[in-house]
Parts: structure tokens; sequence; C-alpha cells
């Protein structure tokens, strides 16, 4: 009952039922249907009930038409940015629910075109139509309610006839502001709180996908080329003008450095924050003005400072108000919200900008650098910050690897068939060192290999400069600092064989070691001093060669506090696994009796968790527990001969 009861949680949390229910009610269609259709026909769902009582019936074209309409045209205005450090203020602002606006305010529809503009004798196509010639003289009557959009398409005044896509879209954001007003009003009741948020974000939905019917070119249910162009169209304009209005306005004192679709950064030399607010401000009441309703242009944040990488890829320091104090870091499109890297990568990546955005101090950023670097070639790294996810799509590859993700998929395929992972499923990896010379799909192995072989170590060399120094030199080559060269020219630090707990466990048989694993420093056990014993000890001192064990003169003396101290050790490491593994057997339900059958396990043994989730934590704290357990157990003979002695 306890795995049903936290099934039910899950699905209460993530308010599936509820969200679910809220848009069957809102589209007009089950339960089902919300889950499993697309939007395409939840907006049909929402336009049938609009066109139904005035008369309006709305056609169904075959594949065949479709296809046979004109290719789009238009395209939305995507600026090149202009790369580089922004130290002062850039405003960002938006245009609120564009396209939306846009249909509403120029009352594009089906039901309000009147086709292209079109020289004499030229083709009368029109959308999925061979022919679409209007009735003599109709033009002349209508040609003071006519707007023409700027790919040349007609539509009808809203004095002539109301769009339906207006109508509908209209009411739908009319509906949203008042069910968001509604929601500051009862901030207490949170079960109302759930369901007016459920309906105000299936509202937004259909707002945002109005314009992807129209532009269903391919297989859409009633596409027309000629209405998507035009609000396409029309939405560069709007912003077009903005951008020129914005640059031919002194007072402002502004620089358009960047513009996507629907919004527009705007770059305040040696403006504050404040004043960042105040003009930004001004410019969206300003061609608020100059556009008709309801096209507004809101101030949405300010960055100060940010780096402007390429198309879609920016990073900054975010404010949304003047009184905020403390920044919120925000990234698009870099490697630190990409899920294609390394979390050590998105991790070392966000605090170098942190690091450039507070201080823009380089010397402490290359000592930050330095740090990640050292451990990371020491081997004071977890290996979940390590691992690589990569899309797979086995059977697509032409050659007979593939990718590293492929390479590891068809390894666990050739030990079991039914372990080929999904179309598009990501396969995590890690890259291993194999020595001078080996080709990068040789390194690649599944991350349960390396944890259950303790011989093998990650391949520094590689993570560092193609996972980490790569991207942070995209971004940082912008204000001309060379990381590479920063890393060549690092001191090195030779590590040291003494790595805790597991250097004293014994080697598994038939197991590789490194060299330095057998030339460990001389560390008394109790004390962890630096002991002169060397194969031969001292009187009174203690070594167990076979264990690596040293016990130093000093210590060996005391051998009711080297019992005490060892004993204290080995019970910690067997309490801390203990406790990991019950939180192990109540996330998976199983018992210590279930662990110990589906592991085939001794009853002398731990009962251990089969679960191998690479996405939990608790699984690498597992793991390392099991080894810290295993590598304390070569003190029973030393505890043995001093307790008999």
């Amino acid at each position: 009952m306890k795995r049903v009861q936290i099934n039910l949680d899950i699905l209460d949390v993530s308010q599936v039922i509820s969200r679910t229910c809220e848009s069957a009610r809102v589209f007009g269609i089950n339960f089902y249907s919300v889950l499993t259709r697309g939007s395409q026909f939840k907006v049909e769902s929402i336009m049938l009930r609009i066109s139904k009582p005035e008369n309006f019936l709305m056609i169904s074209p075959s594949r065949k038409q479709v296809g046979s309409q004109r290719s789009l045209e238009c395209l939305p205005l995507i600026m090149e940015p202009i790369s580089k450090f922004y130290s002062s203020s850039m405003a960002v602002l938006d245009f609120q629910s564009l396209y939306p606006s846009i249909i509403i305010a120029y009352n594009y529809c089906y039901s309000t075109c009147l086709g292209r503009i079109r020289k004499p004798g030229e083709s009368s196509r029109f959308g999925i139509l061979d022919s679409f010639d209007l009735p003599d003289g109709l033009l002349n009557s209508l040609k003071d309610y006519i707007n023409i959009s700027p790919n040349g398409v007609m539509f009808v005044k809203p004095e002539v006839r109301k769009s339906l896509l207006a109508k509908m879209l209209q009411e739908l954001l009319d509906t949203r502001v008042m069910i968001k007003k509604s929601m500051k009003e009862h901030k207490d009741d949170s079960r109302l709180l759930r369901s007016l948020d459920a309906k105000q974000l299936t509202l937004k939905f259909i707002a945002n996908v109005t314009y992807g019917y129209t532009s269903a070119s391919f297989s859409g249910r009633m596409p027309s080329v000629d209405i998507a162009d035009s609000i396409v169209q029309t939405g560069r304009e709007t912003l077009e003008r903005a951008i020129d209005l914005i640059h031919s306005t002194e007072k402002w004192g502004a620089q358009v450095v960047y513009g996507d679709t629907d919004s527009v950064f705007v770059y305040f030399p040696g403006k504050t924050i404040e004043e960042a607010f105040a003009l930004g401000n001004e410019i969206g009441n300003t061609i608020t003005k100059m556009n008709p309703a309801p096209i507004k242009l809101k101030l949405e944040k300010i960055y100060h400072p940010a780096v402007l990488l390429a198309k879609k890829r920016y990073v900054g320091f975010k404010y949304e108000s003047p009184e905020v104090t403390e920044p919120v870091f925000e990234a698009k499109g870099i490697e630190t919200v990409r899920r294609d890297h390394t979390p050590a990568t998105q991790k070392i990546l966000e605090s170098s900008l942190k690091i450039l955005f507070r201080t823009q101090d380089m010397s402490e950023l290359k000592q930050y650098l330095y740090r990640q670097w050292t451990n990371i070639l020491l081997g004071r790294v977890r290996l979940q910050d390590f691992i690589i996810a990569k899309e797979v799509r086995m059977g697509t590859y032409a050659s007979r690897d593939g990718p590293n993700g492929a390479i590891v998929a068809q390894a666990r395929m050739n030990k079991d068939i039914r372990s080929e992972p999904q179309y598009g499923e990501r396969v995590s990896y890690v890259v291993v060192y194999k020595g001078p010379g080996a080709k990068l799909k040789e390194e690649v192995v599944s991350p349960e290999t390396v944890l259950y072989n303790s011989h093998l170590r990650l391949n520094a060399e590689y993570y560092i400069r193609r996972q980490i120094i790569a991207p942070i030199s995209r971004i940082f080559n912008i204000i001309g600092v060379d990381i590479l060269s920063w890393y060549e020219n690092m001191p090195r630090v030779q590590s040291g064989a003494f790595g805790g707990l597991n250097s004293f466990a014994e080697p598994e048989d038939g197991k590789l070691r490194f060299i330095d694993q057998y030339c460990l420093r001389r560390h008394c056990v109790v004390c962890h001093k630096s002991t002169d014993q060397g194969t031969h000890t001292t009187d009174g001192a203690i070594r167990l060669a076979a264990a690596n064990i040293i016990v130093c003169e000093t210590c060996a003396k005391e051998p009711q506090k080297v019992i005490y101290t060892l004993t204290c050790r080995q019970t910690s490491a067997q309490r801390k696994l203990r406790n990991i593994l019950n939180t192990c057997q109540e996330c998976t339900g199983l018992s210590p009796l279930d662990c110990k059958t589906s592991n085939n396990q001794s009853r002398s043994q731990c009962a251990d968790v089969p679960c191998v989730s690479l996405d939990c934590p608790i699984y690498y704290e597992r793991l390392t527990a099991k080894k810290d357990v295993q590598a304390l157990l070569s003190y029973n003979k030393l505890l043995d001969d001093l307790s008999f002695s």
C-alpha cells in the first residue's frame, strides 16, 4: 500500500489529474484526448463553438490539397547579436503575446481574408483553392475598410466583420487576465489556486498555438499560408519599427544589440540599473502607443552585466525590479542549461561566469580554474559529475560503431539484447584513460564499469580540454582571455598514493593496478602521521605487508587505543552503510530479505539493494560506503593479533 500511496502522492504533486481535468473543461473535449490529441484538435474544438453560431463551416482539405499550397515565404526577425561582454545595464523588452495580438489588432482570419493583391492576368490561386475571384465591385465598396498586410494579403476591418480568430483570442486573453487577477485575491486557498493556475495555463497554451494552426503546411487540418505569412511579416515589421525608433531617439542614448521575433535587447552604456529600468519603461510605453491595441511592449528584465554569444545564446545577471538587491544568474542556450554536457562542465562554467560578473578579476578566475583542474588531475572528483549522456538512434548509423553513446549501448546489447535503448533515448557513458595513443572510442565505457572496477580512472586530459576548456573558451575568448594557455602553463601537482580507506584494500583478483598503488606513502593507520618504517619494522612498530597497514611505534605502545580507534572506524563505516541501505530499501519498498533474495546473497552478507539508478546521488554514496566497509575489513587481522597479544 505504501508504494501505491507514493504513486498517488506523485500524481498529486505533479498535478497531472487536476490540470488535465481543467484543460478538458476549457477545450470541451474528453480527458483522454487532452493527453493523446495534438494542439490542432484542441484549437478546432474551441473554434467550432465560435464559428457555428455565425453559420460558418470549417473545411477539411485533403493531404494533397494541403501539399499543393505555396510554401511559406516570411521569416521572423532574428538579429545577429553584437557578441561581447556588456558591463553596463541591458534592458530586455518583450511584446506580450505578439502573434495573438497581431491577429486581434489587424483582424486577420479565414473569415476576413479577401485574397492577395495581384496584377491583371496573374493567377488567383489562394490557399488550397485553385482560383479565388471576388465579385465585381466588392473591392470598390470596401476600399475604405481594408487592411493590407506587408506581404500583400487583404483583410476587411472589424467594422465589416469581426475576425473569428480575433474573437477567440480576445476572449482567451481577457479570461486569462481575469483568472490571474483572481489568483492574486485568493492566495490562501491552495485548492482554488491550483485550479485557477491550470485554467490560465490552458488558455495561454491555446493562444500560443493558434498561429501554428494556420502555418502547419505539412500536416495541418486547415492551414493557410497567406494568413500565416501575414502574421509573421507584420510581427517582423512591428519589431523593425520599434528598433528604428529606439535608434532615432537620441535622449534615450540606447543601442539595440539583439532582437529575436518578439523581443529586443537594448543596451544603455554607462547607465545604472535604476536608470535602465526608467528608460526601459519609457521605451515600452512609447512603442506601445505607436501600435494598435492590444499590441504592447513591456520591460521584462534588466541584465547587468551580460554576455551575448550568438543567436539565442546569452547569459547575465537578471534584475526583474529596481528593488532587487541580489541578482539571479540566467543563461539561455549555453552549456550551463544544456543536457549534452557533464554536470562538472555546467558547475565550473557557471562559477566562472559568476566570478566574471561579480569581480571582473581574471586572477581570481585563474586561481579558481587551477583548483578545479588540479582536483580533476588528482582524481578528487565525483564520478556522477563526469557522466556524459547523449541521444542514440540504434540502427540509423552508417558506420559500424556510431557515436560514443551507441558504442556503450551496443556493448550492453551484446550481453543482453533486451537492453536496446529506445529511439532517441539518452545513453550515459564516461571516458577513462587507456594509455597513450588510445582512440576515444576505446576509452568509452558505461558508468557501472567504472564504479565496479577500481583500477579504472577518468581521462582527465579529455575532460579538461574537450569538456571544460572548450565551452569556457567560447565565452572568454570574446574578452580576449586564452583559457587553454592557462591550462598548458599551469604548475602540475604529483598525486600521492595515500587516498583514504581504499588505499588499504586488497587488490581484487585479476584486476590491474597502477604503479603508484604499489608505492604507497608510509602512514600510520591510527594517527595518519608519516612513518619511517619500510619493509622491516623497528622494535615495537607493526606492519602487515599484505594489507599495506602500518602502525607507528608510538601507537603500537598503546594497543588498547589502536583497537578502539580502528573498531570505531569499522563501526562508523558499517553504520553509515546501514543507514544508506535503509534509505534505499524505503525508496524501493524492498525488505532486507527481498534484497538478499534478488541479489542471491548469503545470510552473512549485508542486504544490498538491487538499484542502479545513475540519476540518484544515494546510489554513489552507497557504493562508496560499501567500498569503505570492504577496505576496513583489512583491519581484522591486526585487531585479532592485538587482542591476543
